[in-house]
């Protein structure tokens, strides 16, 4: 669900002043805890600057400026100014997802403004925010209780236009966060007419975009792209970053439901980029997680990865934001949903044989039913070789709790020994060797050391004669200590060690979050298609299979 827009007063205090150099930024903050000639024209220069950082997404300005403000307003007893600071302060806390120390500076500042009367700016200004942070932390009645104050206290104001849209903006989200979509809906369009009204062209970007953040969760795609475009057409550079990430947003995921991935991909990538320059760590979780998915239906398998890893990195940022918060409701993630299609077996060509023989066809014919026939017991041999094989790959993999360089070493020392029966370990006769069971026991050790040491199986594209060359022996040597000490191809040598590594991969926690392709990469596998497959063949479950198992066991 998206992080909904804060509905931030900052402009309410600024007068169109020209902009001040932002040299004093790096001040000295000890210097303004004194009592000036002209307090409100200092404040009226700060908030100013204050404003155009916070448009430009110059988060640590926006602080600076703020604390300025609150430290005049301080020293020169003015209440409001200091009020204002304070609900700044708690905006930049929001900002960065800091709700415990948000939430701190809004009932500092509501406390404070108590004593104000009633048609005081600072009043409503610090029940609207706070209504917007109770949004963010999914505490939806007082979000209703703040919202009620709002409309109240906007009776005694001057221009309650502000403030009315404010509340139906703060109700709209709260909904929308409950999945009360067409209400939220409503409210969104109210508050998009008010903004029509006062001619607030921030106010219909914002209401634009919620609008259309509605419109998705109801499945009215090409109406949220609409109106997410219409957000975007109006956003100029005097217009937060924040908003036009979160148009961007809205109209990638659009896109990407809507089935149109090349768009999709356009929209969220910009998004991603805005969410962060401005740190905005929800729109840039939410981009990350509809970028890896648009990557992955494009098939580039690469992009997709590296998108869900900054989705993990990011959503556990934004995580621990919320848990130092103690107030939120963790959303509950839907489970990462699997499209790998399981792969058949090789199906086995049977020969037909003609049946009128003449004598010249005869002659033909016994020909053709001698090649045939070896053709066929030779696949035949083959298919049961490979079934043998498999047998024993699956009793490699089946016990975890033995590494796997100790179980290829045990089987090793089986087949040199020759003391246990064929079927039981799942091969041939061992072949024979121009090398020395010493010679053997050496290669094998080195190859099994460089295996577990350099893991060279995780690079997607290793060839034979790659590890070959690093082990400084011929491919064909290579190849020979293979078959004879583990009665294996090198195909198959690898693929154990990606399949061991894959469901290792799939029970560590830090990758629960991980797709089942993005697993399969990490492992080594080129493509969904043979990951799939070989492990398929390895495990007898297919790879999703066997993380729902995993799922259900530890659950």
């Amino acid at each position: 669900m998206s992080k909904p827009l804060l509905c931030l007063i900052v402009c309410f205090y600024l007068n169109i002043l020209p902009l001040y150099t932002q040299d004093a930024v790096n001040e000295n903050l000890s210097l303004y805890d004194r009592v000036i000639a002209s307090p409100k024209d200092s404040i009226a220069k700060y908030k100013q600057l204050l404003s155009a950082s916070y448009r430009t997404g110059d988060l640590e300005a926006f602080q600076k400026y703020t604390h300025i403000i609150f430290h005049i307003a301080e020293a020169n007893e003015l209440k409001e100014d200091q009020i204002s600071a304070l609900v700044y302060m708690a905006i930049y806390h929001q900002q960065i997802d800091q709700y415990d120390e948000s939430l701190e500076r809004y009932l500092e500042a509501e406390k404070l403004s108590e004593s104000l009367p009633e048609n005081a700016h600072s009043r409503i200004l610090v029940q609207v925010n706070l209504g917007n942070l109770y949004n963010s932390i999914e505490d939806y009645e007082k979000v209703k209780t703040s919202m009620k104050k709002v409309i109240e206290l906007a009776t005694h104001q001057k221009n309650p236009d502000n403030f009315i849209i404010s509340a139906y903006n703060s109700l709209g989200t709260a909904n929308l966060n409950q999945g009360n979509y067409s209400e939220a809906l409503e409210y969104m369009y109210k508050a998009k007419d008010l903004a029509e009204k006062m001619n607030r062209n921030d106010r219909i970007i914002g209401a634009l975009i919620n609008i259309a953040e509605c419109q998705r969760h109801l499945g009215k795609y090409d109406e949220a792209i609409e109106n997410s475009q219409k957000a975007l057409n109006r956003i100029d550079k005097n217009e937060s970053i924040e908003l036009e990430a979160s148009a961007n947003c809205v109209m990638g995921i659009s896109y990407y439901l809507s089935h149109r991935p090349t768009k999709a991909l356009t929209a969220l990538k910009n998004a991603r980029d805005l969410a962060t320059q401005g740190n905005f760590l929800n729109i840039k979780m939410e981009s990350h997680e509809y970028l890896a998915k648009t990557y992955e239906t494009l098939d580039s398998i690469k992009n997709s990865l590296k998108e869900q890893k900054a989705y993990t990195e990011t959503r556990e940022k934004y995580l621990k934001t919320l848990s130092k918060a103690q107030r939120l409701k963790l959303e509950k993630e839907s489970e990462t949903k699997s499209d790998i299609i399981s792969q058949q077996n090789e199906s086995i060509l049977f020969l037909s044989k003609e049946k009128q023989l003449s004598i010249f066809a005869g002659v033909v014919l016994i020909i053709l039913l001698i090649v045939s026939s070896i053709i066929y017991w030779n696949r035949r041999r083959k298919l049961a070789e490979e079934s043998l094989q498999l047998q024993g790959d699956k009793l490699l993999l089946k016990n975890e709790n033995e590494a796997l360089k100790d179980k290829l070493n045990a089987l090793a020392k089986k087949i040199q020994k020759q003391g246990v029966p064929e079927k039981e370990i799942g091969i041939e006769q061992p072949k024979k060797s121009s090398l020395s069971q010493e010679e053997q026991q050496q290669y094998m050790e080195l190859i099994l050391n460089f295996m577990e040491e350099e893991k060279p199986f995780l690079d997607h594209e290793i060839k034979q004669s790659d590890i070959a060359d690093k082990l400084k022996m011929s491919v064909h040597l290579f190849s020979e200590v293979l078959n004879v000490c583990f009665q294996k191809n090198f195909n198959n040598f690898i693929n154990l060690y990606r399949v061991d590594t894959a469901k290792k991969l799939m029970k560590n926690p830090k990758f629960e979050h991980y797709k089942i392709l993005a697993i399969g990469y990490e492992a080594g596998f080129p493509s969904k298609t043979s990951f799939n497959r070989v492990f398929k063949n390895l495990v007898g479950l297919t790879p999703s299979e066997f993380q729902k198992n995993h799922s259900l066991a530890t659950d």
